[in-house]
């Protein structure tokens, strides 16, 4: 089984040095990560996901059935992480496009359906995110004195954020859904990786430093899942 036969939008694959046999796991909202060892041989995943190809499948609609009665296209986005609500108003228009007036935000579409709303919807909030994550990371670099080599505001359907080992910050755009205590807690685990590239006991002692109530934060945002919006998906 070509593992291009997924949906390459519904899954992802995860190289993880802790990882010691391959998995799969699959998020309330749809998503599918498959974690394999590092070095596995792409035959190797070929193979797990021909073996775990129907079992995948079927969770996967599960979880999407289970919200069936979610509205496709938005009624309201609120950015708690900044205490903004936006009311989202569609109406028709030539091309796609979004404009902010005042608590409303109004989209401009020649179509009506996720697959042509939903991107434009993601674009405006990777670009809405950008300055106040930019700024969050700021104030964390400060307070950590941890100094990333760079940041990058992208959409991730199974992580927060994440640490490359050139020292590049990925933010997901969509913690701007969640608390300005959760946003800052995911800026202040990604930094901690600078120091350690992994989730072992120093790691979390410095973790700990920074957030002491960090096992209570991170709890939540493993459970965020189950209420992140259809269109971030």
């Amino acid at each position: 089984m070509d593992p291009a036969q997924l949906n390459r939008n519904d899954w992802t694959i995860r190289e993880s040095a802790r990882a010691k046999n391959l998995r799969v796991q699959i998020f309330p909202h749809g998503a599918v990560e498959i974690v394999v060892p590092r070095r596995t041989s792409r035959r190797a995943v070929a193979a797990f996901i021909a073996e775990h190809h129907d079992w995948i499948l079927a969770n996967q609609a599960a979880y999407k059935a289970r919200r069936g009665d979610e509205p496709e296209l938005p009624e309201t986005i609120e950015l708690a992480a900044i205490d903004e609500t936006f009311q989202v108003r569609y109406l028709e228009g030539q091309r796609m496009r979004v404009r902010e007036n005042g608590d409303e935000l109004l989209v401009f579409t020649p179509l009506q359906s996720p697959e042509t709303v939903w991107p434009t919807l993601q674009h405006w909030l990777k670009q809405k995110a950008r300055p106040h994550l930019s700024a969050c990371l700021t104030r964390c670099t400060d307070e950590t004195g941890l100094q990333p080599s760079r940041l990058q505001v992208r959409l991730q359907k199974t992580r927060w954020g994440s640490c490359s080992p050139n020292g590049t910050i990925s933010l997901n755009a969509a913690v701007m859904l969640r608390s300005p205590e959760e946003m800052r807690y995911v800026v202040i685990h990604e930094l901690c990786h600078l120091r350690h590239m992994n989730h072992g006991r120093r790691f979390w002692q410095l973790v700990r430093r920074f957030e002491p109530a960090y096992r209570a934060i991170d709890r939540r945002l493993a459970q965020a899942w189950d209420s992140t919006p259809l269109w971030l998906n």
